[in-house]
């Protein structure tokens, strides 16, 4: 029996992707805790390397459709505007204004929104939705800094370092739900939401000294800049939810890499349509990965891509048709025999349909191979399931 639960690996998952932000942090912070003296010109510096950068990243994250990059880059852009804004009106009493106060409170929560709404890519028009919220909320910032404010009268008075105590009680819960996310998913794109998060409510604790604010700002904007390029390369060739190499991965790799005599099966799982409007996709990408743990299970050697959805490719080096089509009907038949558990009350035992092609002399390239696979694939399913078919 195979129980679709917590896996171990992903604490793993989850360290590998946050050691890159990790490190950006930490030599920051060592840099920050070094410097004696903070003068205005390194100010000034820091100033226009954080607009340089967090231009230079909403740039690629629009290009390369990474709403979740966009958005929070835009949000620390805003927030830094309306705190040198609130710093130029009030002076050293900037802390105490309506302004700084409700937007510090809203900073993390707003990050986290972006990054819930906007981990998989949206059409453009979801993202002009969200910059309407995001300028809404300024506008409500304005409407409340045009007031006459009694700061002895507001309940966020009191501060820990520059953040009021409803502003750091909320930050702290939101990036306490931003570690639990990255810890049970380890995905790139929420190393980046956690530790710029991080980087902002440092910059917004220490906001009265110019350096350290700018400094903290400009590492979130470093880091959502740096994950958004590594993000990009890794999903060129891998699929982030199984960590599984793709199909473009595989054409890559067969036509440079791979031997004269290779052999591809592609592999159906049977009812897929059926069982994802059932189940749903999370449970569907985790009955995937049940798969592949089995398949690397029966044939440690197998080399597996994905395909789709519903399809993976396994590569067989070094074998022929023959060859291929017995290590494909070992698996078909143990992932017939395999029970795989979603609850009490779901126990489901499914099949794979297969489809066995040899690497041919007159193939051009991997694509025709894979092309014939499918074609007879196709063909077979229209009347059968449950089965293993040579091209």
């Amino acid at each position: 029996m195979l129980k679709l639960g917590f896996e171990p690996k992903k604490i793993y998952t989850f360290s590998k992707n946050s050691l890159l932000p990790l490190l950006v942090m930490a030599i920051f912070i060592v840099y920050f805790y070094s410097v004696s003296e903070f003068s205005e010109s390194v100010y000034h510096t820091m100033h226009l390397l954080f607009l340089l950068v967090t231009a230079v990243t909403f740039l690629i994250a629009v290009f390369f459709k990474i709403p979740s990059i966009a958005m929070s880059v835009s949000i620390m852009y805003v927030s830094y505007i309306i705190t040198n804004n609130m710093r130029y009106l009030y002076g050293e009493d900037y802390m105490y204004s309506a302004g700084y106060n409700v937007w510090s409170m809203l900073l993390l929560p707003n990050i986290l929104l972006a990054y819930s709404l906007f981990y998989k890519n949206r059409p453009y028009r979801y993202w002009s939705f969200f910059y309407v919220f995001l300028f809404t909320e300024t506008a409500i910032i304005e409407r409340f800094q045009n007031q006459t404010i009694d700061a002895d009268s507001y309940y966020f008075y009191h501060h820990i370092g520059m953040l009021n105590y409803p502003a750091l009680i909320i930050s702290l819960g939101c990036l306490l739900i931003l570690f639990m996310r990255q810890i049970l998913k380890g995905r790139i794109l929420g190393s980046a939401a956690l530790f710029g998060s991080v980087s902002v409510c440092l910059g917004m604790y220490f906001s009265d000294n110019l350096f350290a604010f700018g400094l903290f700002f400009f590492v979130g904007a470093v880091i959502e800049l740096l994950t958004a390029i590594y993000y990009k390369h890794y999903i060129l060739y891998k699929d982030e939810e199984i960590d599984v190499s793709n199909v473009r991965n595989f054409f890559r790799q067969a036509d440079k890499k791979y031997p004269l005599k290779y052999s591809i099966v592609l592999m159906y799982i049977d009812e897929y349509e059926r069982l994802l409007k059932r189940f749903g996709e999370a449970k569907m990408l985790s009955l995937k990965k049940m798969f592949l743990a089995r398949i690397h299970k029966i044939n440690p050697k197998v080399q597996i891509f994905n395909y789709r959805s519903d399809a993976l490719i396994l590569a067989f080096l070094n074998s022929n048709a023959t060859e291929s089509f017995n290590y494909a009907e070992e698996i078909r038949r143990a992932l017939a025999k395999s029970i795989f558990i979603f609850n009490e009350n779901n126990h489901l035992q499914l099949t794979v349909s297969q489809c066995v092609s040899e690497k041919k002399r007159s193939d051009i390239d991997s694509s025709a191979v894979l092309e014939r696979a499918e074609e007879n694939l196709q063909k077979a399913c229209k009347f059968t399931r449950n089965i293993t078919i040579k091209a």
